[in-house]
């Protein structure tokens, strides 16, 4: 796919470090040092105002297949979002710190991050639920999650069949999808038993967090 990514900063630089490895990254920046940081990369780099219309489109907006801004200043994040509207940009991904934009980017069918609520949840759950640790988000309900068996957990030495009969154990929001022991990866079979340090990776939706942090 052909990207371009406004704005360099400390979520973008990860996420063009990521897309360079299997798509064409196009970055605008009008901060010539901000741009240098990130010519390592690979990425193509416009050194530009990613709100100017002529240097999006010097950055090929009519072409891309996405266009994302992550900048931290909503009105120009929502000015790029609608020059790729202009432009017929299939996926458009906008930052959004303001929620008082959200019904706008609804109305013009603009997929949007809201970064400070990203943030919240994640040192939230870190705090509250220190036995877990996010891998990756599915979708926009469910996150793969990894809990690693402890002495004191009620997991120690169950089969993996027993799990469900936990009392708090929520089944229809939690499923293992693997058991990583002493480097080996397990099938989560039936007759499976936990042992003390197995890493458990699960599918499970975000709102059954804290019943499975109890349960550890």
């Amino acid at each position: 796919m052909y990207v371009i990514v406004a704005g360099v900063n400390t979520i973008s630089r990860r996420l063009i470090e990521d897309l360079v490895k299997n798509h064409d990254v196009v970055v605008v920046e009008e901060d010539e040092k901000e741009a240098e940081s990130i010519y390592h990369t690979g990425a193509t780099v416009v050194n530009g105002s990613p709100s100017s219309l002529s240097v999006l489109e010097d950055a090929g907006v009519s072409k891309a297949d996405v266009l994302v801004s992550t900048l931290s200043q909503p009105n120009r994040n929502m000015v790029i979002s609608m020059i790729g509207k202009k432009f017929g940009v299939p996926k458009i991904v906008a930052r959004v710190e303001d929620k008082g934009y959200s019904d706008i980017y609804d109305m013009l069918e603009i997929n949007t991050v809201e970064y400070t609520d990203i943030v919240y949840s994640e040192f939230l759950s870190v705090i509250e639920h220190p036995s877990m640790r996010k891998i990756a988000n599915v979708g926009a309900d469910k996150e793969i999650i990894e809990m690693v068996v402890s002495e004191g957990s009620r997991f120690l030495n169950l089969r993996i069949d027993e799990v469900p009969e936990i009392r708090e154990y929520p089944e229809n929001k939690a499923e293992i999808v693997s058991v990583l022991r002493e480097g080996d990866v397990k099938k989560p079979s039936d007759t499976l038993r936990l042992k003390k340090g197995d890493s458990m990776i699960m599918i499970v939706e975000k709102d059954a967090r804290s019943e499975m942090n109890k349960i550890f």
